[in-house]
């Protein structure tokens, strides 16, 4: 009874591991995504702002 109990107990802790194992994948591949797309922006810097700032 009591090998049957941790067989029992530990295949629910492996796929309880493996659950949170892919949520925590998807909620950095979506973060990732997040992020690339918020440093891929450049905004437009006018060429006066730039030479006033070189001189």
């Amino acid at each position: 009874m009591k090998n049957m109990k941790d067989k029992l107990v530990n295949g629910f802790k492996s796929n309880v591991s493996k659950s949170v194992g892919k949520m925590a994948l998807k909620g950095g591949e979506v973060q990732m995504e997040t992020c690339c797309i918020i440093f891929g922006y450049e905004p437009k810097i006018p060429a006066e702002l730039l030479k006033m700032k070189s001189e």
